[in-house]
């Protein structure tokens, strides 16, 4: 943790402002290793691993991105991983490459996907994660020039422990339709934009008669509850295999792609745009369908429904489209009003 967040944070319960303590003189450098966190008014302490400060106990409802995200911690953010990232981040927020000098906030950063991309702009860029994928994304922004620049954080998106109005620019990717109640989450974000802020997020969107017939909310029901590393290794097991498979019968004369389409795990290989190698392929399936399968909450939503949120927080809207992930939603904070 930077020693200048400690003047920072806030207590996610009562937003008074904390104070170290029971932290050594020795470690009280410009990066808090190992200490914590106390609030002045209700009393509450948190403490600081790995120089992540932890406003949470435990992951909770997220507990399978903890296990998801450590074990997959490389998985999207390689070169061609971070490239396609980088296409999806800039097709949904629509920011210019330049952002030097603004506050950014990142919404449930998991291993960091989005993380570097984010502080590539020259943001100064705050990351929480509620599960233990947060020490994933610690590992994987390793630049010294981007770590000055990147402040991680441990919390729950209901509770964020900093001060509203102080940034310029919130996204979100990937992470409301996993929330318990989604709306909540949403407007959860909006107090803490700047007069003019901009807040952009993506979220499944609800297609009920489809979902009747796609296969991963058939399979949800069961897998949902099996242990994260027993449904890693069940499903790397079957990927493995089905992949080979595939690969096998797309190369039989006349009836091979035929053959082949019937294997649901997607295309056998990205070219010529991407080039992946057969283990990269393996693992990037394995981890959609871990990603699919695991998560406690799967709540896709309607285009309305964010409409209506955004008008009841007062945001302008800037887009309500589909695109990656399905809905994205772009808003800003009116200079003259308050938010909710």
């Amino acid at each position: 943790m930077k020693l200048d967040d400690v003047n920072i944070f806030r207590c996610p319960k009562c937003k008074s402002s904390l104070k170290l303590s029971h932290c050594e003189p020795s470690q009280v450098q410009e990066e808090i290793m190992e200490g914590w966190l106390a609030c002045s008014s209700c009393g509450k302490r948190y403490q600081i691993i790995k120089s992540i400060p932890r406003f949470v106990d435990s992951a909770g409802y997220a507990a399978s991105f903890g296990y998801q995200w450590k074990k997959f911690a490389r998985t999207q953010v390689g070169d061609v991983q971070k490239k396609i990232s980088k296409i999806r981040f800039d097709a949904t927020t629509k920011w210019p490459g330049d952002l030097r000098g603004q506050l950014v906030l990142e919404a449930g950063c998991g291993a960091g996907r989005f993380s570097e991309i984010a502080l590539d702009t020259g943001a100064i860029v705050y990351s929480f994660e509620i599960s233990e994928a947060i020490e994933a994304n610690l590992d994987n922004v390793k630049a010294p020039e981007l770590r000055k620049r990147h402040h991680l954080f441990q919390t729950d998106i209901y509770e964020i422990p900093l001060p509203y109005g102080m940034f310029d620019k919130i996204f979100c990717m990937g992470v409301l339709q996993h929330c318990p109640d989604v709306k909540k989450a949403y407007l959860s974000l909006m107090p803490f934009l700047k007069p003019g802020g901009e807040l952009v997020v993506d979220c499944y969107l609800s297609q009920p008669f489809k979902h009747i017939f796609n296969l991963k909310y058939r399979l949800r029901p069961f897998f949902k509850w099996w242990k994260p590393s027993r449904l890693f290794t069940f499903w790397s097991f079957v990927i493995s295999i089905a992949y080979d498979i595939k690969s096998l019968c797309s190369k039989i004369p006349f009836i091979g792609a035929l053959l082949s389409n019937l294997i649901p795990i997607g295309r056998l290989n990205y070219e010529p745009d991407y080039h992946l190698s057969v283990p990269e392929l393996k693992e990037i399936k394995t981890l959609s369908v871990f990603d699919m399968l695991s998560p406690k909450y799967d709540k896709p939503q309607r285009l309305s429904s964010f409409r209506r949120w955004m008008e009841e927080g007062g945001l302008e809207i800037l887009g309500l489209t589909t695109g990656y992930n399905g809905i994205n939603a772009r808003a800003r904070r009116p200079a003259d009003k308050k938010m909710v």
